[in-house]
């Protein structure tokens, strides 16, 4: 194996972010379907449907989670919160319809696979189990053990990584710390995205993005201190998926190109966090998201 690290610029990004012509309209542009959220963490709903919203997507679907309720605390659930930031969002519960109507996916942020119900598990095994490309964030990470056979790019932190990497029994001697050097965490992203089949996104100051289909490793970074804060992560996981839902068909011809999705999404997630400023929250980074995009085009 002979790896490559290629840094992404502004230049790669400009051509994969779709402006719309004149004979457009809302599914030609993409169907995203969002499952994301949880009693405990409805926020993370919001911000994900929010952040795709604002990349410049047809149109959302938020499929509530098989647990979707007001929680003790008398939280919204997930569904409320993000009526009540976007009533644009279409809301569905019958997750067979829905997977046959969305070009892409996001799910797993603001959930804990731990408190996951069986329900709520099948439901996301049949998301994964479908054509559309998925983008797998945080509770839903796990899950991509099993050779889901749709098109899946995956977005872990270190320490969710670390997990992965165990759980596929790779070798446990190289070094995986937040601190480790650029080419040590290429090698590790690749290895891992080889292993499972699937698109990986490191996430951190300089994200790593590998495929299973190339030996081309892409670094975008490193980032603003300011999106280590809570909520990034969700927004960079709707960033992604609108993206993604945006060029399903080309991902479906050509797979690489979710990690020059991934890369992108990072990439513009950064460039929204600076215009934002410091101190910045995860909702000021999706709500800089269009100037963002503007600035490139």
């Amino acid at each position: 194996m002979s790896l490559t690290v290629r840094q992404w610029t502004a230049d790669d990004a400009v051509p994969l972010l779709r402006v719309p012509a004149a004979d457009d309209h809302k599914y030609s542009r993409g169907a995203l379907g969002v499952r994301t959220g949880a009693s405990q963490y409805p926020g993370a709903a919001v911000l994900t449907a929010e952040a795709a919203w604002r990349t410049g997507i047809g149109l959302v679907t938020f499929v509530s989670p098989q647990n979707d309720a007001p929680s003790r605390h008398g939280l919204p659930s997930p569904a409320a919160a993000v009526l009540a930031r976007r009533p644009e969002t279409v809301f569905a519960d019958d997750i067979a319809t829905a997977v046959a109507r969305c070009d892409a996916w996001v799910i797993g942020s603001g959930t804990d696979a731990a408190t996951r119900s069986p329900a709520e598990h099948e439901a996301l095994l049949q998301i994964l189990a479908g054509a559309a490309p998925v983008v797998v964030d945080a509770g839903a990470i796990e899950l991509t053990r099993r050779s889901p056979s749709a098109p899946v790019i995956v977005t872990p932190h270190m320490g969710e990584f670390t997990s992965l990497w165990q759980a596929a029994g790779l070798r446990s001697e190289l070094s995986l710390t937040s601190d480790a050097q650029p080419l040590v965490r290429a090698a590790a992203a690749h290895t891992l995205a080889r292993s499972l089949g699937i698109t990986v996104l490191l996430k951190g100051s300089i994200t790593t993005v590998a495929s299973p289909h190339t030996d081309e490793v892409i670094q975008v970074g490193p980032a603003t201190p300011w999106l280590a804060t809570a909520g990034t992560g969700d927004v960079l996981a709707g960033v992604l998926g609108a993206l993604v839902a945006s060029h399903a068909a080309a991902v479906h011809a050509e797979p690489r190109l979710l990690a020059a999705l991934g890369a992108t999404a990072a990439l513009l997630h950064d460039l929204a966090a600076r215009i934002a400023g410091g101190p910045c929250t995860a909702l000021d980074v999706a709500a800089a998201l269009p100037q963002a995009i503007a600035s490139l085009r």
